[in-house]
């Protein structure tokens, strides 16, 4: 298959500094992860090809805005508040490389990781279902303070300040 990837010179963190600074937790051992902008929203998305979901958009920014990293994307339109990607940014987690694809090409690459979802039918066990019920309604039940949801902001704050560092040491 013909590839329309475009690799990039840029650096990318360790795991999981970008990951946790975008607000997205590799639960499922992803190897791909593709990082754009949509106007719909205003919001930083983040696709592993399984999940996508509107990321935490400081994390987003401080990566593509870094000047380690943005001369090397600004010719690809990620997209903007006024305008939809054309491009998206793929991370490969393990070999810690960055890429830019046409938006196709990277949901096909993301999406490709997990094997063809109707060869294998999910089947989950009566106790894992029941774990997950439980995990379900606790989470629907408790609705997080204000101390709780100050506590969180902190700590994404953090995650960006430590990406931004980062990033910022790999400048001679």
């Amino acid at each position: 298959m013909e590839t329309q990837m475009t690799q990039l010179n840029i650096p990318v963190p360790p795991a999981p500094i970008l990951e946790q600074a975008v607000g997205y937790r590799n639960y499922r051992g992803a190897r791909y992860l593709a990082l754009w902008w949509e106007p719909c929203g205003d919001e930083v998305m983040v696709s592993d090809g399984l999940v996508t979901f509107t990321g935490l958009w400081p994390g987003y920014l401080a990566f593509v805005q870094h000047r380690a990293v943005h001369p090397q994307v600004a010719a690809y339109n990620l997209g903007s508040s006024e305008e939809p990607a054309e491009y998206r940014l793929v991370i490969d987690l393990d070999e810690r490389l960055a890429f830019i694809a046409p938006c196709r090409e990277a949901e096909r690459l993301v999406t490709s990781q997990w094997g063809n979802p109707q060869e294998k039918p999910v089947t989950i066990s009566p106790a894992e279902m029941e774990t997950w019920l439980v995990d379900l309604t606790e989470q629907l039940s408790h609705f997080p303070s204000m101390d709780e949801l100050l506590s969180q902001m902190a700590e994404d704050q953090k995650h960006v300040e430590t990406l931004q560092h980062w990033l910022d040491d790999q400048i001679p």
